[in-house]
This record gives C-alpha cells, sequence and structure tokens, in this order.
C-alpha cells in the first residue's frame, strides 16, 4: 500500500504554515490560503523565497482538505504530541534526580567539612590534655628522684645494742668485709667478668668489685701411662656488694645456698662468706624478712629498709637497682608527636572519604544509565 503523504509532504506541517489549530474547519483553512496567497503568490511576491513559501502553503492546503490525509497527519501529529510530552515528562523527572544527587552531594560535604572539623578540634584537645599529663608526670618522677637522692639514711646501730638488733629496730654495723661473697664457678664455666656483673647488678642490685679471672683456654688431655690425670682446678669470683646493699648480698648467699642459681645463669655454683663464717648482720637480717617475724611482733609495722649512704643515693637498698626515670619531654616535642599521630589519622579519614565519594559517583552512574535504559525502552515502543 502506498504511504498517503509522499516524501515532501511529510517534511511540513500543514497547522504550522497556516498559523491553524488542529481542529481548525474546512472554512478556517481556505481563509488562511487567501491570506497566505496574497503575501506569497508569485503574481504578488515575485522573490524566490515567496515561490518556496507558496509551494509550501499548496501543499499544506491539499494535505488539509483531503480527509484522509488529514486524518492521518493528527494522527501522526498526536503521537508526536504525546511523545514529546512523555519526553518532557521523563526529562523533568531527570533534572528532578540530578538536583537531589548534587543536593545530596553537598549535605555530605558539608556534613564530612563539619566532621573533619569536630574531629581536629577533638584531637587538638586531646594533644593538649596528654601534653599536659606527661608533663605532669615527667614533674612527679622528678620530685621523686629528687626526694630519692635527698633523703637522709637510717642511722646504724652499733654492736653494743644487741638487744635492739635482734628485735629488728635497727641493724648492725656492716662492714665491706661483711659484704663480700667468694663464689666457686665449675672449672667447665666460660663465663666472663662482665658477664657474671651483668648479672648480679640487674638480679642483686649494686656491686662495688668484681674479681674473676678469665678462663683458660680448653685443651686437649694427654695422658701418659702410668700417671694419674690431672685435676682441673676451679675458677674462683670474689664479688664485694655497695655499702647498704645488705639485702641483695643476703639473697645471693641464701639463692646460691639453695640452688637458685637462674639468675646467675651459671650451674654448679658455690658460695662462701669472705671472712670466713656467716657475718653477725646475717642473724639480724633473717629477723627482717616477713616470714621469719612474727605478727605480734611490736615493731613489724614500724620496720623499713635501710636507706643508703648519700655516697650510693643512687643505689637502692633492695635486691634490685632503682627505677631509671626517662628523661624530661618539652612541650614541643610532645606536640610534634601528636601532629604526627594526628597526620596518620587524617591519612585514614581522607581515604575513608574517597572511597565514599567514589560510591556516590557509581551510585550516580547507575541511576542515569537505569534512567537512559528507560528512556530507550520508551522509545522502541513507540
Amino acid at each position: 500500500m502506498a504511504p498517503l503523504l509522499t516524501e515532501e509532504e511529510s517534511a511540513i506541517d500543514p497547522y504550522a504554515i497556516l498559523g491553524l489549530d488542529v481542529d481548525a474547519t474546512a472554512k478556517d483553512v481556505q481563509k488562511a490560503y487567501r491570506k497566505k496567497s496574497l503575501l506569497y503568490h508569485p503574481d504578488k511576491n515575485p522573490a524566490p523565497e515567496a515561490i518556496a513559501t507558496f509551494r509550501q502553503v499548496s501543499l499544506a492546503v491539499g494535505i488539509l482538505k483531503d480527509q484522509n490525509k488529514k486524518s492521518y497527519l493528527d494522527t501522526r501529529l498526536e503521537d508526536d504530541r504525546k511523545k514529546k510530552a512523555r519526553y518532557a515528562e521523563m526529562d523533568k523527572k531527570r533534572k528532578k534526580m540530578v538536583d537531589d544527587l548534587v543536593e545530596r552531594e553537598e549535605q555530605a560535604k558539608k556534613a564530612r567539612v563539619e566532621q573533619q572539623h569536630r574531629r581536629r578540634q577533638e584531637a587538638e584537645e586531646e594533644s593538649i590534655k596528654d601534653a599536659g599529663k606527661r608533663m605532669l608526670e615527667e614533674a612527679q618522677k622528678k620530685a621523686m628522684a629528687a626526694a630519692a637522692a635527698t633523703v637522709a639514711p637510717s642511722p646504724a646501730p652499733t654492736p653494743s645494742t644487741e638487744k635492739a638488733a635482734s628485735n629488728g629496730e635497727s641493724g648492725p654495723d656492716i662492714t665491706p668485709e661483711c659484704l663480700t661473697l667468694i663464689f666457686i664457678l665449675p672449672s667447665t664455666s666460660t663465663v666472663s667478668q662482665p658477664q657474671l656483673l651483668k648479672s648480679l647488678t640487674t638480679s642483686y642490685g649494686a656491686v662495688n668489685h668484681l674479681i674473676l679471672p678469665d678462663p683458660l683456654p680448653s685443651t686437649p688431655a694427654i695422658l701418659v701411662e702410668g700417671t694419674k690425670k690431672k685435676k682441673t682446678k676451679s675458677r674462683k669470683a670474689v664479688v664485694e656488694f655497695a655499702k647498704g646493699n645488705w639485702g641483695g648480698c643476703y639473697s645471693c648467699c641464701r639463692d646460691v645456698e639453695d640452688g637458685k642459681v637462674g639468675k646467675l645463669g651459671v650451674e654448679g655454683v658455690k658460695v662462701k662468706w669472705a671472712v670466713g663464717e656467716a657475718p653477725s648482720w646475717v642473724a639480724w637480717a633473717e629477723t627482717q624478712l616477713p616470714s621469719r617475724r612474727k605478727p605480734s611482733d611490736a615493731t613489724a609495722a614500724s620496720f623499713s629498709f635501710p636507706l643508703p649512704s648519700p655516697s650510693s643515693a643512687a643505689t637502692p637498698p633492695s635486691f634490685t637497682s632503682a627505677p631509671v626515670f626517662s628523661p624530661s619531654t618539652s612541650m614541643a616535642d610532645l606536640l610534634a608527636s601528636h601532629a604526627k599521630e594526628r597526620s596518620s589519622k587524617d591519612d585514614v579519614r581522607r581515604r575513608r572519604e574517597e572511597a565514599e565519594s567514589m560510591t556516590l559517583s557509581r551510585m550516580r552512574m547507575m541511576e542515569r544509565e537505569k534512567l537512559e535504559a528507560e528512556i530507550k525502552r520508551q522509545e522502541e515502543e513507540d
């Protein structure tokens, strides 16, 4: 079946050319034709443009006077109008969707900026609090160290106060010879003087002197027939504990006698006093141990270990060395460390924000693709 409209007729809009509405009557068409003829008829207007315009006017009138062509044209124009209205509605929805996305992104950006500002303020407040806390701790440590260095030692009793010493009220006068131990090490021991000194000071406190000969080099034993095997001599170490460190001396002697040599790191070691037998202060020291004292002892609540003399203020009277206080830290160092921590936190937060932004971009792209697919589907249906 041949098309109702030719290619030239399909390319024009008769109603637009004649300036009429879709519901115009035949009388309206004739009236519009007369007006256009007065303007564009070749007899009235010989211009080339007027001739082309009059040609379109003639085609428009011919279409509108033919009822079949007019019906076909009206149907096509109505479909086009509906399609344009549908496209306009979709454009409106798309514009609204884009506006909503932009608004949500602006709100999210504003929320991120506010959150960053709030976190920055909290971090600054926390850094100031931490800096103040650390400075206070450093000041307290300095005060404790100064107090420990300036405190006066407890007066040592004389040997004549035997009764007071037996009650644990104060200790006897301890000489350096009475704080000296002799360690008998096995001949197979290879421990050196620095190693033994480190073990002693770490486990039992300060040591004034340590004498330990180096181990002899191991040589293969050559036995001659008819001779006895020569016995290898053991090694001896002489250790003088610091004045006031009677607790470390007593503990070391008892540990070795009881076989607890793990702190020294030497197996099979033996110990004896340099003065031959246990000094008199050992009996007094045993009365100071919590396991040896009775709860009813009148001096139980008032007993405390004697403090070191001013010459050995850095050496504690206990079995271990005094705590080492860390050097003071300035406010600039503290703020610099907090700035470094805050920078690392900012990097983590920035990566998280970039991930959120990428997620929003993907969501917007998916919505656009969905809308375009819907438009394409509707176009195919039309």
